[in-house]
C-alpha cells in the first residue's frame, strides 16, 4: 500500500472491523448493566424495560438521519462537516464550529464516564474480596488515571498495528453477553412474576410519574452513547460511504437486541428490589449477585467486564482523537498547527491523542472535588452528543431534504416521507431530552443530590467561547463541499471536503 499523503491515514478498517469498533464503543448491554441504578430509581422495572423501546426508536431515527449524510460526506469530522455544508453562508462558521465543539466535548465526557465506570468496577471487586476495604474517592481517582494512561499508550503504540483489537473486543462482549444471559435464565430462580417485570412502576424521585419515566430514559440513552464513532473513523475505512451508514444502523440493531434481552433477563432474576434501592454498595454488582444467585459468579463476570471496559476506553480515545484531529485540520482548535499532524512512523494523530488524554486526566480531579458533580457527566455526555446530531438534522429539514445536499445516488437513502418522519422525530426527542436531563433526579433537592449537568454544560460553553476568541474566530472557516472529479453539477455521487486531504491555506490559495 502506498504511503498516505500528509493529512491522510491508511485505510485499513473494513466493514466488519468498523462495526466491531462502533458496537464496542456503544456496548449497549454493558452500558445498561453499568448504569441501571438511575432507571430503577426513576420508575423501577417498568422504566428500565420500556425506556429501551422508546429510546431505540429515537436513536434509529437519529442513526438513519446521520447515515444519509454520511453516505454523501464520509469524513472524520462527521456532524460538524455536515453542518458546515448544509448551513447558510451567514451561519456556516458559527454553526459548524458549535457542532464540532459539542461533538468533541461529548466524546471527552463519554470517555470520562466509561473510564470511571471501569474504575468503580475494579474497586467493587476489591471491596468484595476484602471485607475491611472501603473504596475512597482517591482510590477511584488513581485507578481512573491508570486506565486512561494505559488506553492512551495502547492507542499510540499498539492499536494501529493491531486493528483486530476491536474485533477481539466485539467477540468478548458478545461472549460475555451470552454467558450472562444464559446464567440469568438458568440460575435466576425463583423468578420474579410477570406483573413485577412488566407492570411495576417505582417512583422514588418525587416527580410526577410521567416526568419520573422521562428522567429514567437517561440510562437507555446512555446505551447508544458513541453512536457516531464510525463516522469519525471514516477516513480509515475502505468504501466508507457504504460502510459507515450500515455500521451506524447495525450498532443500533445489535445494541437493542443485546440490551433489551439482557435487561429483561436481569429484571426477572432480581430477588430483592428493596436491597438494590437501599444498598451502599456498587449497585450493578448487587444486581448481578442477586441475578446469578452467587457472589463468586458475579466476581468473575465483573472481572471480565473490567477487561471489556478497558477495550471501550481504548476505542473512545481513538474516535475522540480523530475528531480532534479533524477539527485541527480545519484550524478550529488552539495549537491546530500541532494537533493536525500525523506521526510519521506511528501513523496516528499523536498530539490530538495526547490532548484527549490530557483533558481526560484533568476531568478526573472533578471526582476528588465532588462525586455528585462528577456523576452528572453521564447526562452531559448524552445531551452534548444529541445536540451535535440535532444541528445537521435541523439543517436538513431547513433545506427541505433537497437533492442538492442529499445526493439521489447515495448508498443509503430513506424514502422521502420516512426521511421527514425520522428527521422531525429525532429533533423532537433531542429537544425533550435536553430539558429532562437537566432536571434534578429527585425533589426536593439539595447540594448532595443536585443535578450538575447544567454546570458541566456551562463549563463546556466557556471553553468553547475561549477557544473561539483566542483562535477560531480568525482561523476557522469550516469545511466546504468539494465535488468529486467527474461528478455532474447536480450531486449524484460522493463529495469530499478539503480538510480531508489538505490544509485550508492550500484550498484558498
Amino acid at each position: 500500500m502506498a504511503n498516505p499523503t500528509p493529512g491522510e491515514v491508511k485505510k485499513q478498517l473494513n466493514g466488519i472491523t468498523l462495526l466491531c469498533l462502533a458496537f464496542v464503543i456503544c456496548n449497549s448491554w454493558a452500558g445498561i448493566a453499568g448504569s441501571l441504578q438511575l432507571a430503577l430509581l426513576a420508575g423501577g422495572p417498568a422504566t428500565l424495560i420500556y425506556s429501551i423501546l422508546v429510546t431505540t426508536t429515537a436513536y434509529l431515527a437519529i442513526a438513519a438521519s446521520m447515515a444519509e449524510l454520511a453516505a454523501v460526506y464520509p469524513t472524520a469530522g462527521g456532524q460538524y462537516h455536515f453542518a458546515s455544508i448544509l448551513a447558510p453562508e451567514r451561519w456556516r462558521r458559527g454553526l459548524s464550529y458549535t457542532c464540532g465543539l459539542l461533538a468533541l466535548f461529548s466524546w471527552l465526557v463519554i470517555g470520562v464516564s466509561v473510564t470511571s465506570i471501569a474504575a468503580q468496577q475494579l474497586l467493587a471487586l476489591v471491596s468484595t474480596s476484602l471485607s475491611d476495604f472501603v473504596p475512597q474517592s482517591w482510590h477511584v481517582f488513581l485507578v481512573y488515571q491508570g486506565f486512561a494512561l494505559f488506553a492512551m499508550l495502547y492507542n499510540a503504540f499498539v492499536l494501529k498495528k493491531n486493528p483486530w483489537t476491536h474485533t477481539l473486543a466485539f467477540i468478548l462482549t458478545i461472549a460475555l453477553f451470552l454467558t450472562c444471559f444464559v446464567l440469568l435464565l438458568v440460575r435466576g430462580n425463583p423468578r420474579e412474576s410477570h406483573e413485577f417485570v412488566w407492570n411495576t412502576f417505582l417512583n422514588y424521585t418525587g416527580w410526577p410519574d410521567g416526568v419520573c419515566f422521562l428522567v429514567g430514559l437517561s440510562t437507555s440513552c446512555y446505551m447508544y452513547n458513541g453512536l457516531d464513532g464510525a463516522m469519525h473513523m471514516a477516513e480509515e475505512s475502505s468504501n466508507a460511504e457504504r460502510v459507515v451508514p450500515r455500521t451506524m444502523l447495525g450498532a443500533v440493531g445489535i445494541g437493542f437486541t443485546t440490551g433489551f434481552a439482557y435487561t429483561v433477563a436481569q429484571v426477572y432474576a432480581i430477588s430483592d428490589i428493596q436491597e438494590i434501592m437501599t444498598t451502599t454498595r456498587w449497585i450493578p454488582f448487587v444486581v448481578m449477585e442477586q441475578g446469578f444467585r452467587s457472589r463468586t459468579i458475579a466476581i468473575v463476570i465483573v472481572s471480565i467486564s473490567v477487561i471489556l471496559g478497558m477495550t471501550i476506553i481504548i476505542a473512545t480515545q481513538e474516535a475522540s482523537s480523530r475528531l480532534a484531529w479533524s477539527l485541527a485540520r480545519d484550524k478550529g482548535l488552539l495549537f491546530s498547527r500541532f494537533l493536525q499532524d500525523l506521526h510519521p512512523r506511528l501513523d496516528v494523530p499523536l498530539w490530538s491523542l495526547l490532548l484527549v488524554w490530557l483533558l481526560t486526566f484533568l476531568c478526573g480531579f472533578l471526582y476528588l472535588a465532588s462525586k455528585t458533580a462528577f456523576n452528572a457527566i453521564v447526562g452531559s455526555s448524552v445531551i452534548l452528543q444529541q445536540l451535535s446530531f440535532a444541528i445537521p438534522i435541523i439543517l436538513v429539514i431547513a433545506r427541505k431534504r433537497s437533492t442538492i445536499y442529499l445526493s439521489p445516488g447515495r448508498s443509503f437513502r430513506l424514502p422521502d416521507p420516512l426521511g421527514w418522519i425520522a428527521n422531525v422525530y429525532a429533533v423532537a426527542f433531542i429537544t425533550l431530552m435536553t430539558v429532562i436531563l437537566c432536571l434534578p433526579v429527585t425533589i426536593p433537592t439539595e447540594a448532595s443530590t443536585m443535578n450538575y449537568t447544567c454546570v458541566i454544560l456551562g463549563f463546556c460553553l466557556l471553553l468553547g467561547l475561549a477557544n473561539w476568541w483566542l483562535h477560531a474566530k480568525k482561523q476557522y472557516n469550516g469545511p466546504l463541499m468539494e465535488q468529486c472529479e467527474g461528478c455532474e453539477a447536480e450531486p449524484a455521487c460522493i463529495f469530499t471536503v478539503p480538510s480531508q486531504t489538505k490544509n485550508r491555506d492550500e484550498v484558498t490559495a
